[in-house]
């Protein structure tokens, strides 16, 4: 009986501490409800939530960083996020995607990303 109750307790506290430490607690593997219509993209916030994109540019800030993009088949999609690293000089990574292809930031850092459907 009281291996349980220790077993119950570390399970619990590593889950608090998990909460309590936030990035672990991450999933921007989210579900998507429904496919993205065609010629769009499905970008993946750092939320756990998820949107389509039409056609256009459209920017993400703070707190809706992005941690994954998806195209659809038919759409090109540029992304590029801007981080600032440890020396804090600001750098920007971009992702070129087609034909279905989805590309990952981190989220560690990111400052904002912008996402362009064509």
């Amino acid at each position: 009986m009281m291996g349980s109750t220790v077993r119950r307790l570390v399970v619990r506290s590593s889950v608090v501490a998990a909460l309590a430490l936030g990035s672990l607690v991450v999933a921007p593997e989210a579900v998507a409800d429904a496919p993205c219509p065609e010629g769009s993209a499905r970008v993946f916030l750092a939320n756990s939530t998820n949107t389509c994109q039409g056609g256009g540019t459209v920017s993400y800030d703070p707190p809706g960083v992005v941690s994954k993009v998806c195209s659809t088949s038919t759409a090109d999609v540029t992304a590029e996020a801007t981080f600032k690293n440890r020396r804090g000089k600001i750098i920007t990574q971009k992702l070129d995607l087609s034909d279905g292809r989805c590309g990952r930031f981190d989220i560690a850092g990111q400052l904002g990303a912008t996402v362009t459907v064509s």
